[in-house]
């Protein structure tokens, strides 16, 4: 897949830009979205200041912070990459694809994948929360444990859903504008840049994913996240087209959303919140297969590289 292109902006001062409009767009518009859309939900600033920070009692509080996320998702990821690629770079959205999107079994693919990955993904996620610090660092720790337990608290009030349309909405907030608007940042611009100053896809794909899972400023959750951000790299830089690490990302956090929503609804009766344990048979069987089901999913695509070559 041709990512490198001569006619674009140098690598560093493309990263600094893309991640600074980021910051813009995320933390500080995010941030104002998400108070206005409270506001305008019937919540005044008096009454944020005095929440603490909680703000799962304000008038309608559920629906305005799913929609103050939603909005600030939006501007902070879908309108940094189209700020930079559009504005500043000036090429169109298709530019970000080097070849077609593929056909249907590419997709179901990806969807084996994503299942096989789940066992091994699930061990990565308990050696994460079981990570100690050293006595030196007790003080970091307790920092990174109280962000947790807060973000902790944000997601089960975010998905502490049993009506239908919240579903609907968590649906779109969580999975579609994330899965979106994530991936046209850290794959369709920050891999790409990367790719572009070190000359090596294998660096670009686990860089731009360490910077995937850290940006999300969960420590107890970055291996399984960065995990993740990788095999989204290999499948946009195998099948050279944006779509296909969208969708992957879309239906990884659609299955999570909608677990959740059965939960809620007591037709599935093992909180996915509290699944630790994984048995160690699950895990290398889970470990075996994603290796090789991507290692199928890369020759596959290879061959149809050379089948369109040859013909």
């Amino acid at each position: 897949m041709k990512l490198l292109d001569s006619r674009e902006n140098p690598a560093t001062s493309s990263l600094l830009i893309i991640i600074g409009l980021f910051l813009v767009g995320f933390l500080f518009v995010g941030s104002l979205i998400q108070i206005l859309v409270m506001v305008a939900a019937g919540a005044s600033l008096q009454d944020m200041m005095n929440s603490g920070g909680d703000f799962s009692k304000l008038p309608h509080a559920w629906l305005s912070m799913i929609l103050g996320q939603g909005l600030g998702s939006f501007a902070g990821f879908v309108g940094t990459a189209w700020f930079y690629w559009r504005i500043i770079e000036k090429k169109q959205w298709k530019d970000l694809n080097f070849k077609p999107i593929p056909h249907l079994q590419v997709f179901g693919t990806v969807v084996l994948i994503q299942i096989a990955f789940m066992g091994f993904n699930g061990w990565l996620q308990e050696i994460n929360q079981n990570i100690v610090f050293p006595e030196a660092l007790k003080g970091l720790e307790e920092v990174l444990k109280g962000m947790e337990d807060k973000l902790a608290e944000a997601t089960k009030f975010f998905t502490n859903f049993t009506s239908f349309w919240q579903f609907l909405l968590a649906f779109l907030v969580i999975a579609m504008i994330a899965g979106i608007g994530e991936e046209l940042v850290f794959r369709g611009l920050i891999m790409r840049k990367l790719f572009l100053g070190t000359k090596n896809i294998h660096v670009a794909i686990w860089v731009a994913a360490f910077i995937f899972a850290a940006i999300h400023f969960q420590f107890y959750g970055i291996l399984p996240r960065m995990m993740l951000g990788v095999i989204f790299g290999y499948l946009y830089y195998w099948t050279g087209n944006i779509w296909v690490p969208i969708f992957a990302h879309i239906f990884n956090n659609g299955l999570a959303v909608s677990v959740m929503y059965l939960y809620n609804l007591k037709i599935i009766k093992t909180d996915p919140e509290n699944m630790d344990d994984v048995p160690m048979s699950i895990v290398i069987f889970s470990l075996v297969a994603t290796i090789g089901l991507m290692f199928l999913f890369k020759n596959y695509m290879q061959q149809k590289e050379l089948d369109s070559q040859n013909s």
